[in-house]
């Protein structure tokens, strides 16, 4: 929106900041029909929206994961535990 803003950052973050930049740029490039406020806000609401997914998508894979893991640490603990009795 043809503004230049200095936003103070350590040197590890500025790659991300120029991504996160780039990526606003291209969002508001998408709605040509809206202008100013009104097209801040439906980006804005449109990658809030994609956060929440990206964070309940996570949060879902992470806990079929945890199950997995403890599916697999049960089984393992059955082995071992059957082949204790036979020895």
């Amino acid at each position: 929106m043809n503004h230049t803003f200095e936003i103070p950052c350590e040197a590890h973050e500025r790659d991300k900041l120029i991504e996160a930049a780039t990526l606003l740029e291209d969002k508001l490039d998408q709605l040509p029909g809206l202008k100013g406020e009104s097209k801040v806000l439906m980006v804005a609401l449109n990658l809030c929206f994609d956060y929440l997914q990206l964070k309940d998508d996570t949060t879902q894979y992470s806990l079929r994961l945890e199950d997995q893991l403890d599916n697999v640490i049960n089984q393992v603990a059955n082995e071992a535990s059957t082949e204790n009795t036979t020895n």
